[in-house]
């Protein structure tokens, strides 16, 4: 609720970030809560509110804070809530990210309070010195990198046989293994075929007499 103006110096939380800003609640002897619903002694109508966020308590001379298990947390000079704190004249108040209020003791102009620490300017910080390894003349002069051989086929050793060629020679030794062997058993097959007659005494007949007739191999032919 907003404060009556003859009361400017009562104990007040005043809006300086929010939905409306400079909005002002004065705090009366009572406990007030806070929160988003219209049955909240203080109604800040935000979306970061919860609808029950926190609640303000009257302890001696000053007022209490403590959150109420909300969702976006309720904050006192950047410090979220774990339990109740007592609030000292000036400090900051936020819900959530978006809601911030100023506690202003009651007797106390609204004014802006900070330390005299903070009139004092920060010194510049010094230039940081450049690493040695990241100054230029440290750098070592780049070698030139040398062409890579030429790779000529005419120049392939002759083990380095490429795979289709392995695999003709195996092809032409496998071919000629089989010729043989046809060869071979056809020749077996004849020399039995009617005691030979058939290999011996046909159109061979001479070759054969020429090959075997000094080893006495004289065919019996009709």
């Amino acid at each position: 609720m907003d404060a009556n103006p003859s009361a400017t110096h009562a104990a007040r939380l005043v809006v300086e970030q929010g939905p409306e800003p400079e909005q002002t609640f004065a705090l009366g002897h009572a406990p007030q809560t806070i929160g988003r619903s219209a049955n909240n002694g203080i109604v800040i109508n935000d979306a970061e509110i919860s609808r029950r966020h926190a609640q303000i308590t009257p302890q001696g001379d000053g007022y209490v804070l403590e959150d109420l298990g909300s969702t976006n947390g309720s904050f006192v000079n950047g410090i979220r809530l774990n339990q109740p704190i007592a609030l000292k004249h000036g400090d900051t108040v936020a819900f959530g990210d978006t809601v911030r209020l100023r506690y202003w003791a009651a007797g106390m102009a609204s004014e802006i309070v900070h330390a005299p620490a903070d009139d004092v300017p920060t010194p510049a910080l010094p230039p940081e010195p450049v690493p040695v390894y990241a100054q230029s003349d440290n750098y070592p002069e780049p070698t030139p990198a040398a062409p890579p051989p030429a790779l000529d086929e005419f120049d392939l050793p002759e083990t380095a046989a490429s795979p289709s060629r392995n695999r003709i020679l195996i092809g032409c030794g496998c071919l000629l293994l089989l010729a043989c062997v046809i060869c071979v058993g056809g020749v077996l097959f004849l020399d039995s075929y009617n005691q030979g007659q058939l290999l011996y005494c046909g159109g061979l007949r001479p070759f054969w007499e020429t090959a075997l007739g000094p080893l006495g191999f004289n065919p019996i032919c009709p």
